[in-house]
């Protein structure tokens, strides 16, 4: 069932719209692409097109240390069953493991750099696209490997032709600590507004978009970063599962459908916490185990992009939802998007 834009939630988006005279940007709406194989879907490509949008962000691969002797490699490589439609361009993604960049000399990253870049230009011909306009790498760095990401960006940026644009995604926490984790070398960043919660820790809380976590590390800090900045939100949920009281994954099983059925599951006093009652081994999941159910709901969108539209600059961004898939946008109609593109 999708859920349908209660008046609230409009006259949040229409105050925001009415009160903040000074916000006079234009928003490219988009949509991340993670799953490693492209099939052309009649709902995806719907989607697509009641938003407008005109590009799509696809992960081409991740970079991992799952060499034959620990080298990096291309991990889960996307395959293009089909080609890309014609009406969007490509946006390739590559995700870089924080690991791989650790104890990595120069020539080292420039190798790797090299072999990312080739790589990307052939996945991106199998799409069925001649040329891309900008090549996006997604790393989580840390104080530790600050020098060698960098570095790495740098020599890719070397390989690149100057008319494409080269972005990075962005953490709160590299926000927020600017001083420590420094800005990468590269035309744009994308803040990723989402996973910012402490997933492992047991208790009723929302991993997956926290609003005291987004205004403890951006409030103060978001609108003196010094590159332009584009936004991702989530669309997604999940169940995340805890085996006395410990982290033990998430559960691809397990909907909220099925925490409601009350043979199986019994509600605990705490909100988003359910406990299993029954064996199940098709899902790997034991009597007793405690799973939190997370959401992601057009009211925390709202909030969300009401909260970031005070803080971003006035220049032109890219709104960039996760991720492309029928399954996870189920719930979300495409006005209920429209709305959130509307409330920056």
């Amino acid at each position: 069932m999708r859920i349908n834009i209660v008046p609230s939630v409009i006259f949040l988006c229409g105050i925001t719209l009415l009160t903040a005279c000074q916000q006079r940007r234009k928003v490219e709406p988009s949509f991340y692409y993670w799953k490693t194989t492209y099939r052309g879907d009649s709902t995806e490509q719907q989607y697509l097109k009641e938003t407008h949008a005109k590009r799509l962000f696809v992960r081409i691969m991740d970079i991992d240390n799952q060499g034959a002797n620990g080298e990096a490699i291309p991990v889960s490589p996307i395959m293009f069953k089909e080609p890309l439609p014609d009406s969007v361009a490509l946006v390739p993604v590559v995700f870089i493991v924080n690991n791989v960049l650790k104890n990595q000399s120069n020539p080292q990253l420039d190798d790797l750099a090299q072999k990312i870049y080739h790589y990307v230009e052939r996945k991106v011909k199998q799409s069925g696209k001649l040329y891309f306009s900008e090549l996006q790498i997604d790393c989580d760095w840390t104080d530790g490997t600050k020098e060698a990401y960098f570095y790495l960006l740098e020599c890719l940026r070397e390989r690149m032709d100057e008319a494409v644009m080269l972005s990075s995604t962005l953490r709160l926490h590299q926000v927020r600590n600017l001083r420590s984790s420094g800005v990468p070398p590269v035309d744009r960043v994308l803040l990723m507004c989402y996973n910012m919660g402490n997933l492992r820790k047991y208790g009723s809380h929302n991993s997956i978009l926290d609003m005291q976590e987004m205004e403890l590390y951006l409030s103060e800090y978001l609108a003196n970063y010094p590159l332009p900045l584009d936004v991702a939100l989530p669309l997604f949920n999940w169940s995340v599962v805890f085996r006395d009281e410990q982290y033990a994954g998430i559960s691809k099983k397990l909907d909220a459908a099925s925490l409601n059925d009350s043979t199986l599951f019994s509600p605990l006093q705490e909100p988003m916490l359910y406990r299993l009652e029954k064996p199940m081994p098709q899902a790997g999941l034991r009597v007793g185990d405690v799973i939190r159910r997370e959401e992601t709901r057009i009211a925390d969108l709202t909030i969300a992009a009401d909260f970031l539209s005070r803080y971003l600059p006035n220049n032109n961004f890219t709104l960039v939802f996760y991720h492309l898939d029928a399954g996870t946008l189920t719930p979300f109609s495409h006005e209920a998007l429209q709305e959130i593109i509307t409330c920056f």
